[in-house]
């Protein structure tokens, strides 16, 4: 007798990779250009979602605008989200259900709650990865915090 696999094991087999950026204002300021377009080159091959730390209480950053410039396919949309255990899944949630829409989700949150955010809503995702913002000498890179191992 064969049986087919349950029905979670191919929804894990289709599922697309997660990549969390966690992104300070101060990090997205020192060269936009390079940010904005490692950001926009990843959101072309994976599930991205960025996760912003801000001191300003609006969603309407510059960063949110040039993404939306250099991915006129793709929706990018942008949330606020405090660190409130309450509300945090109901957020998560939220940020799933864009990403599987095919949805670029900017979660715009306070700078001192950047961290526990992106570790929260990464880990509610199964997120593959998590990359932050290096400033470098020569611009601003993307480098990898988290990296999920590989199962075999």
């Amino acid at each position: 007798m064969v049986r087919e696999p349950e029905a979670g094991w191919w929804a894990e087999q289709a599922r697309q990779t997660v990549t969390v950026a966690a992104v300070r204002e101060s990090d997205a300021a020192w060269h936009p250009e390079t940010v904005v377009a490692e950001l926009a080159h990843l959101a072309v091959d994976d599930g991205l979602l960025v996760v912003f730390g801000s001191s300003a209480r609006s969603v309407q950053h510059t960063m949110v605008a040039e993404l939306r410039i250099r991915l006129p396919r793709q929706e990018v949309v942008s949330i606020r989200v405090r660190h409130r255990h309450g509300d945090l899944l109901r957020d998560a949630a939220v940020v799933e259900r864009l990403l599987d829409a095919g949805r670029l989700p900017v979660v715009v949150t306070p700078l001192a709650t950047l961290h526990d955010v992106t570790a929260e809503i990464a880990s509610y995702l199964r997120a593959d990865r998590v990359l932050r913002v290096l400033r470098t000498t020569g611009g601003a890179e993307l480098r990898p915090v988290w990296q999920r191992s590989a199962v075999s």
